[in-house]
């Protein structure tokens, strides 16, 4: 007597279970696409602001630079602004730079807000 490999049942419940199966995978591969171009642009400005703050301080621009502006064409999605303000701890008075880069994301806008303290210029 020949027995066949699968019923009828078995085949249905298969299908049926890979039918919620792939959707739901589907829809975690799409979010966890999602998620790791929001990681790449979070990390771009992230490392634009390092340098852009740094390059400010180290020529010391920030005291006459103005307090906005882009990347040039090697990042057109991307944007920046300087605030300054006085930071005093006792009679210890510096400068607190404030510079936050905007970017792009898939929803919202990337922004990434990186401080520092320096000394305050001399005159």
């Amino acid at each position: 007597m020949r027995r066949c490999p699968f019923t009828l049942a078995e085949v249905l419940v298969a299908l049926l279970v890979t039918a919620v199966v792939i959707p739901v995978a589907l829809r975690a591969l799409m979010i966890a696409g999602a998620l790791r171009h929001a990681a790449a642009w979070r990390q771009q400005a992230v490392e634009l602001a390092d340098t852009k703050l740094r390059e400010l301080v180290v020529t010391g621009d920030w005291t006459e630079a103005e307090d906005t502006g882009d990347f040039g064409e090697d990042y057109p999605d991307f944007s920046w602004e300087l605030v300054t303000d006085t930071w005093t701890e006792g009679d210890i008075a510096l400068r607190e730079l404030d510079l936050t880069v905007y970017g792009p994301a898939r929803a919202g806008q990337t922004v990434v807000t990186l401080t520092t303290l320096v000394p305050e210029p001399e005159e």
